[in-house]
Order: structure tokens, then sequence, then C-alpha cells
């Protein structure tokens, strides 16, 4: 006949084994913001990076078959130029697109052949675009000057207007005129470039990273805090 034992008999038996602490089985978690903000300071790292590598602004495409190829000789007057970027020097090919920088103490002269002759004032940013029998000028400024030595040019941004030979006016903001063939005008910027502060590609790749670093310890230090408060043991 089989032997059976109570409920209180067989525990008895059984010895007390040690128990483990509950928190100690837990494997460990990250916080849910820690890990948010960790994965958006990579977006906004990223959105940086791409942007502080991206080419100069380029010109706002013309309807197709409105432009056309040219080139011009540069002249490099006094200070720094650039274009399109690129530290550029007397003698350089300048094409139809190409954008303009002068440094705040530089001045340029773009020889056109035919279509004239234009020059860049100091800290100024101008886009030179070829067009049938024409020039076009777009400046980037928060005050614009516009002097007509030769010929006449149809101002079309911020007023329409036209300016003839030996006249001079400013503009606020940037410009976008259009010159006829044969014109010899000056373009220059004052107040600096529209929208203030121009930040380049370094320092905005040395801001990109300061924000990760920021947003990762703040990440960890808000995932530190959201761990629970360990329980006592069972008893």
């Amino acid at each position: 006949m089989p032997v059976t034992y109570s409920g209180a008999a067989s525990r008895a038996s059984i010895p007390n084994a040690p128990r483990v602490p509950e928190e100690a089985m837990k494997l460990p978690t990250s916080s849910p913001r820690s890990s948010i903000s960790l994965i958006l300071a990579i977006a906004v790292a990223s959105v940086f990076t791409l942007r502080s590598f991206a080419a100069p602004e380029a010109a706002k495409p013309h309807a197709a078959g409105t432009s056309q190829d040219c080139t011009g000789t540069l002249t490099v007057k006094a200070g720094r130029v650039t274009i399109n970027g690129n530290a550029a020097q007397t003698g350089a090919t300048v094409l139809t697109g190409s954008v303009i920088s002068t440094s705040s103490n530089g001045k340029a002269i773009i020889d056109l052949g035919a279509l004239g002759r234009v020059e860049v004032g100091d800290s100024t940013t101008a886009t030179l675009t070829c067009v049938p029998g024409s020039l076009e000028i777009r400046t980037n400024c928060s005050t614009t000057e516009v002097e007509v030595r030769r010929g006449a040019v149809d101002i079309r941004k911020p007023k329409v207007e036209t300016l003839i030979a030996g006249k001079k006016q400013k503009y606020d903001g940037g410009v976008d005129l259009t010159a006829a063939a044969g014109v010899d005008v000056k373009v220059e910027c004052e107040g600096g470039k529209a929208g203030g502060l121009w930040v380049g590609p370094g320092l905005l790749g040395l801001l990109a990273l300061i924000g990760v670093g920021a947003a990762v310890a703040t990440g960890i230090a808000i995932g530190s805090n959201d761990h629970p408060t360990a329980s006592s043991p069972i008893r």
C-alpha cells in the first residue's frame, strides 16, 4: 500500500532554500526616455552634418530654354573672392549660374565680353545668370546698392523700376535685376548678408557635436532617475 504524506508534512520535509531577492532576478532595462533622447540627438546631428557639407545655394532654375552658356573672366581687385564657395584668383572663369562672394574688404570685376561688366563690392554675394541678350544678377543682402555706369538695368525685386547710366539706388534686402547687353553695373551689399550671422560648415559641425553630447548626457541622466526604487526581498 503506498504511503502518502500530508501537505504539511511534505513541506516540512523540504529544507528551506535560500530566497533570491526579486530585484536581483530582473534584467536591467534602459529608460524609454533615454533611448528617445539618443535617437533625437543622432537625427539632429545627421541633419546639421549633411547641411554643413552642402554646396552653396544655387541660383533658382530658369524656364527651359531661357538660360544660355556664357563665360566671363574674374579680376580680383582687393581682398578675398570665391566662386561657388571656392577661393578664386584673377583670371578664373565665371560661368552662368556662378555665385560670386567677396570678403569684408574684397572687390571683384567680372568681364563678360559683349554682355557687359559687373563689379561686386565688398561683403557681397551675387549670382550671375546669362540669358539670351541680357544678364541677370541676384544678390542676398540686408541692403543692396546698385550703381549703373553704362546701359540700363531693370529692377524686378524688391520693386519694379529701371535705372539708367549715372543712377545709383539703395534697396532693402536683396535685388533681382536684368541688364541689357553691354551694361556696366556695380552691386554692393551693406549691412552683411540677409538673415544675420553666416555660419560656416566648421562651426555647424562643432555645434552638432556639442548638441549630440548634451542630448546624450541629458538622456542618461533622465534614464538613471527613472529606475524604480528597489523593493524589499520577500521574506
